[in-house]
């Protein structure tokens, strides 16, 4: 399953989060919840967020002590 399908999938189990926020994915299962796609540097790198219009980003960069260093954009 992908990262969209398994963002979907948690959004159609959460109902008041359909059409907003990030949903955060961390090696194939959703870990969190955001209203808004938010520093990088509070995910570790390699976290996904799918954000309600289906925007895939990753967190790159830094360490699992640091954080993450930037957000970027996948689809």
């Amino acid at each position: 399953m992908g990262h969209i399908e398994i963002a979907n999938k948690w959004r159609e189990q959460n109902e008041e989060h359909t059409s907003n926020g990030v949903v955060l994915i961390w090696a194939g299962e959703v870990y969190g919840w955001k209203n808004c796609l938010r520093d990088a540097q509070h995910e570790r790198p390699g976290a996904i967020a799918v954000d309600a219009d289906e925007h895939v980003f990753i967190a790159e960069g830094g360490n699992d002590d640091d954080g993450a260093k930037r957000w970027v954009v996948q689809k």
